[in-house]
């Protein structure tokens, strides 16, 4: 009865075995494992890369020693106000362009379907920056210190008159 025992024995071991087959991972969840297992690795590889990178025990005494002669020299600014403001300008903001309420584009359009004639006139009813914007839409160098009437005389002159003169040579 012995023998019949250990057989049963063999065959539940193997019926357990089989069952726990079907529990191992698939070929896909296997690549799924290794690829992850690669990607720590990498990480790995980056954090010691990071930490051999780090400051040494010299390194860092200069580090150390510079921070304090910067900080030295930063004090030494406080009772010397000439030399601070030699070393560090006061930077001016930059001013926003403002933006103003005519569309340049539709008034370029409105201006181009206007006879020479008129355009003169419809150029001084604008401000002064509209004609600045519009000068610089249509590439005409216009000088902000120019008086109104000035650019717009120099927009029709150079941007209009000029242009409707060499289409009519042209055609």
């Amino acid at each position: 009865m012995a023998k019949i025992r250990k057989k049963l024995n063999l065959n539940d071991a193997l019926l357990q075995i089989k069952e726990h087959l079907l529990l191992l991972p698939g070929n896909e969840d296997r690549q799924r494992i290794t690829q992850s297992i690669t990607e720590i690795q990498r990480e790995l590889e980056t954090y010691r890369e990071n930490i051999n990178h780090f400051p040494d025990t010299s390194e860092m005494e200069q580090l150390s020693s510079a921070i304090t002669t910067l900080a030295s020299f930063f004090e030494t600014l406080k009772d010397r106000p000439l030399l601070a403001k030699s070393l560090f300008p006061k930077q001016a903001k930059a001013k926003k362009p403002k933006s103003s309420a005519i569309d340049i584009a539709a008034l370029l359009q409105q201006l181009e379907e206007l006879s020479t004639e008129q355009i003169p006139e419809q150029l001084t009813k604008h401000k002064k920056d509209t004609l600045l914007e519009l000068s610089s839409k249509m590439n005409i160098t216009a000088n902000k210190k120019l008086t109104k009437d000035a650019i717009a005389d120099k927009i029709f002159k150079v941007g209009f008159a000029n242009k409707r003169g060499y289409d009519l040579l042209k055609g």
